[in-house]
């Protein structure tokens, strides 16, 4: 209680000392018990809820990649695909004399959950046309060119995508895994290679840019796959004069990669197709797999008639659930986020706030997920944040596809923006 005290004495003399303006962002937010504090008023304002395509994540060097296309009832159809460099398993590598393919094999190890109904699928390999780069940053609308010829061996097809199931090869049963069967003359040509490819990966990274995977079928799933060295990786099966026997090139955390998504959106959610956000709808969709962002029109700040020395406790931001089933999970939480003013994305003033919960999580006795933003609020009053637009994303957006769907405040007065403020 003395600490309390003390804290509502400071706020009192910080007011008075800057009684001419409005106070630092900085003080009292959230941190004042409400029962300390001086005149507390809550004011509900008005903002708008909108979906707008996704065009700044990064999706280079992510934990997992994503292949597969699945059609889901209300964000439609999502098609996952990945561009990936391979390395060197062994530099210097010699195969024999008169060495011959017998098969060559790219094997893909799960990594989590998958997302809509599986089912095999027809995959396409092509190798990249340019080399990607670690170094280099890559968003999900990245698509670096291919050559157009199809790697993938027909025979080979439709390739299974059962996370759950075993792979059946003659008389064993593999790992669960995503196994692509290529074309041996594709292999033969790795074999063919002049010997000073093999000397060193930047040898070989010059000479073989990567390979590029998508299924092209119309559903089946999305699978997460795991981009690491002893688990994923293509292995060439060859024979010699002297002996049969296989080379690995891997996946590994030095291989650069990218994940690809892209989304055709249902009529209800058409104007993200022609990459615009849409309006006046009654719900939204915030759809992971670089799909959707939230936007939040939070303008209602510039009508609050606030006096100076007004501080905000409290901007929350409720947004509620539409309980349409979807056979898409619904993220664990939410993260806002500003437009950077020289371009991609930052995280809110509230992130690095002491003593301020932003939430984002959902809060089941409302039936929604809350987000608090008082210091964005507080700097928006003051005059020292001028951008309108808050967005929300899950952070798992560039290796999940989650989805959860919201009512708008045109179509439920449980859509609230509710700033609670002390003068």
């Amino acid at each position: 209680m003395r600490f309390a005290r003390a804290a509502f004495l400071v706020l009192t003399a910080s007011v008075a000392l800057f009684s001419c303006r409005k106070p630092d962002s900085g003080i009292g937010l959230g941190l004042q018990p409400e029962g300390e504090l001086i005149d507390l008023r809550t004011d509900t304002l008005p903002f708008a809820l909108e979906m707008v395509p996704v065009d700044s994540l990064r999706t280079d060097e992510r934990s997992s990649l994503l292949l597969g296309n699945t059609l889901d009832p209300i964000s439609g159809l999502t098609s996952a695909f990945f561009s990936t460099e391979l390395r060197l398993s062994q530099t210097s590598k010699d195969f024999g004399t008169n060495p011959v393919c017998d098969s060559i094999i790219l094997s893909l190890r799960f990594n989590g959950p998958s997302y809509g109904l599986n089912f095999d699928q027809m995959i396409q390999v092509e190798q990249l046309a340019d080399t990607l780069s670690i170094d280099s940053v890559y968003y999900a609308n990245d698509v670096p060119p291919t050559l157009p010829n199809n790697l993938a061996l027909p025979s080979g097809q439709p390739v299974q995508m059962h996370p759950n199931q075993g792979v059946i090869v003659g008389s064993d049963t593999l790992s669960t895994q995503v196994r692509i069967p290529l074309d041996p003359s594709f292999g033969q040509s790795l074999i063919d290679a002049d010997s000073s490819v093999y000397a060193t990966n930047d040898a070989w990274r010059e000479w073989f840019k990567g390979l590029q995977v998508r299924s092209v079928s119309g559903g089946g799933g999305i699978v997460r796959l795991e981009p690491n060295a002893g688990i994923s990786f293509l292995t060439l099966h060859y024979h010699n004069t002297e002996d049969t026997t296989s080379y690995n090139f891997v996946i590994n955390s030095n291989a650069a990669r990218v994940n690809h998504f892209q989304h055709s959106w249902p009529d209800e959610f058409g104007r993200l197709n022609d990459s615009l956000p849409t309006e006046g709808a009654s719900r939204v969709a915030l759809v992971g797999a670089a799909g959707s962002y939230l936007r939040l029109d939070l303008s209602g700040l510039d009508s609050l008639d606030a006096s100076d020395g007004t501080v905000i406790n409290r901007a929350e931001i409720v947004l509620p659930l539409d309980d349409t089933p979807s056979k898409l999970p619904r993220p664990t939480s939410l993260k806002p986020f500003l437009k950077a003013p020289g371009g991609g994305l930052e995280l809110t003033q509230d992130e690095f706030a002491a003593g301020v919960t932003i939430g984002g999580i959902f809060d089941d006795t409302r039936n929604a997920f809350v987000i608090n933003l008082p210091i964005y609020a507080q700097q928006r009053l003051n005059g020292e944040e001028t951008r309108p637009y808050v967005y929300l994303y899950s952070e798992l957006s560039s290796i999940a596809l989650e989805q959860v769907v919201f009512h708008t405040p045109l179509s439920t007065s449980e859509a609230a923006f509710v700033v609670t403020r002390s003068e």
